[in-house]
């Protein structure tokens, strides 16, 4: 993370810090050793002092008697205390019926404890000089052992105070700083000043041609005036750029002659890709041709004499008398009903030939009519349909065979969906399509119910085909992989959005017509199929 940072300085960054660094390391070191030269030298400079007049008071006192100490003794330790500013207390010990005793002392403040070095002088009866921590900061003792009158024995203690070398150090570590402080700023100044005036002019420079060379200006050229390094680099740039040059009229030259060959050889094969694709249609219509033909002779053999049995039995039912208004009129639906199941059949091989005859109908009219249709369906299942139009009629350019089970398919889904009691809402308005389909205003159907629902990892494969989410047997998964397939059909689209346990939404989009010039026959026959 480290090396990432400081490879993001720029070159005047990397060059300040590493300057400051070794600026602040040779200040560092250099006040270092000069403290500790200095500080060494006045603590040897005080102890020398302090060793010389513990020597000279111990001589004035050499045989004399602990009770009748010489005058010249306190003369002494009074003028060392005023010329020695150091030297601050002058303690002379006594061994007195064998415990060592305070018998004279400069301090006002008494006794003190003995130090460590103190005793082993005592003890070993020499002279010993050491530096100890004291209240006031490092002192330096200096003690050098005395023989009384009698053979008493005893020693004196000079003690110097080391405030003088503590003072060095801070005024020391003081300049220091300051000399640090003024050096990094001028050495910030200075190299600021000469990356602004050489380096930042220079590289904005050779930037600057290598982008008007990038963006086309093939002639450009860095200037030869460059200070220094700097100079011969926009030489080299130069050479390199000039080589670039030449490289890339070659190159283009070559691209051209390959574009134009790629082109023969793409129109080449955008004619034989052609042709693969006609022979390839050819070839699909003529299997579709042959798999349908079969699947309508085994549909006539397997359903035809069924359908004929049926519209006979429904034809003579028909014609029997005392039969209700109501019975005659469900005896018609089911009879038109096998009639449109003979229409699929047709449908079916119009579709093999691709020859779809639309016209256009009016997309209300249809819906109302497989609502008649499902009508006896909902009432006893306790559901409820209500069509909501805004701004009929609807025309579009379609086949109304196909639209009307188109919508029957999505009912029937939804009335599947649905635990007595339900709601089935249907809404029919005018939309604007998107770009791309012709023409841009669309009619807009919304089916909505309150059935149980689709999962969402569902919703994306509904309209697969033989995919569905009916119980094993209720259900085969083509029927909204056909309405998908009939939208399609008709240059629209279709989607889904459905939320588990509350219900689902299907929204079909289609083109509308807008100028229903043949849209009477269906209206018609819409019509007359409701009223019955």
């Amino acid at each position: 993370m480290l090396k990432r940072e400081l490879s993001d300085w720029s070159l005047q960054t990397r060059i300040l810090v590493v300057t400051v660094f070794l600026c602040a390391s040779v200040l560092g070191i250099t006040t270092w050793v000069n403290t500790v030269t200095s500080v060494r030298a006045v603590e040897n400079t005080i102890g020398m002092q302090t060793d010389h007049a513990a020597r000279r008071l111990a001589a004035l006192l050499q045989g004399t008697s602990t009770q009748e100490i010489p005058i010249a003794y306190d003369h002494h330790v009074k003028e060392i205390l005023e010329l020695e500013p150091n030297i601050f207390r002058v303690d002379l010990y006594a061994d007195v019926e064998g415990e060592l005793q305070l018998i004279r002392s400069s301090s006002s403040l008494g006794d003190r404890p003995l130090e460590g070095g103190e005793i082993e002088a005592w003890f070993g009866m020499r002279e010993q000089t050491f530096t100890a921590q004291g209240k006031g900061g490092k002192q330096v003792f200096s003690v050098v052992p005395v023989i009384f009158a009698g053979g008493q024995r005893g020693f004196l203690s000079v003690v110097s105070s080391l405030q003088a070398a503590d003072i060095i150090r801070s005024v020391h570590a003081r300049v220091g700083m300051y000399s640090l402080g003024a050096a990094v700023a001028f050495l910030v100044g200075a190299i600021t000043w000469l990356f602004r005036t050489t380096v930042y002019r220079s590289i904005r420079h050779l930037v600057e041609v290598m982008r008007r060379f990038r963006i086309g200006e093939q002639n450009v050229r860095a200037s030869a005036s460059l200070p220094a390094e700097l100079g011969e680099l926009a030489h080299s740039m130069n050479l390199m750029l000039s080589d670039q040059e030449k490289f890339n009229e070659r190159l283009q030259t070559r691209i051209e002659e390959a574009t134009h060959e790629l082109a023969d050889r793409n129109k080449a094969l955008h004619e034989l890709n052609l042709q693969l694709v006609e022979t390839q249609r050819q070839l699909t219509q003529a299997e579709r041709l042959a798999l349908v033909g079969q699947l309508t002779a085994t549909l006539a053999h397997e359903v035809g004499s069924p359908l004929s049995a049926v519209s006979t039995h429904l034809q003579m039912l028909l014609e029997s008398e005392g039969l209700d208004s109501k019975a005659h009129h469900r005896l018609e639906v089911a009879n038109e009903q096998i009639d449109r199941v003979c229409s699929i059949v047709e449908h079916l091989l119009a579709a093999t030939r691709q020859n779809l005859q639309k016209s256009t109908v009016d997309l209300e009219a249809i819906l109302r009519a497989v609502a008649g249709l499902l009508g006896p369906t909902m009432e006893s299942r306790q559901v409820r349909m209500e069509l909501i139009t805004n701004g009929g009629p609807f025309w579009v350019q379609g086949h109304s065979g196909q639209l009307q089970q188109l919508f029957l398919n999505l009912l029937n889904n939804a009335l599947d969906a649905i635990s007595p009691p339900g709601r089935i809402d249907v809404k029919m308005r005018r939309v604007g399509l998107p770009d791309e389909c012709t023409p841009s205003q669309g009619v807009e159907v919304v089916i909505e119910d309150t059935g149980c629902g689709i999962s969402a990892d569902q919703t994306d494969r509904i309209f697969e085909p033989f995919f569905t989410t009916k119980e094993f047997g209720r259900g085969t998964g083509l029927g909204l992989a056909v309405c998908k397939e009939i939208v399609k059909q008709h240059g629209g689209s279709i989607s889904v959005s459905s939320v588990l346990g509350k219900g689902s939404c299907f929204t079909i989009q289609l083109p509308e017509r807008l100028d229903p010039v043949s849209s009477r026959t269906f209206s018609h026959e819409s019509q007359e199929v409701e009223s019955r």
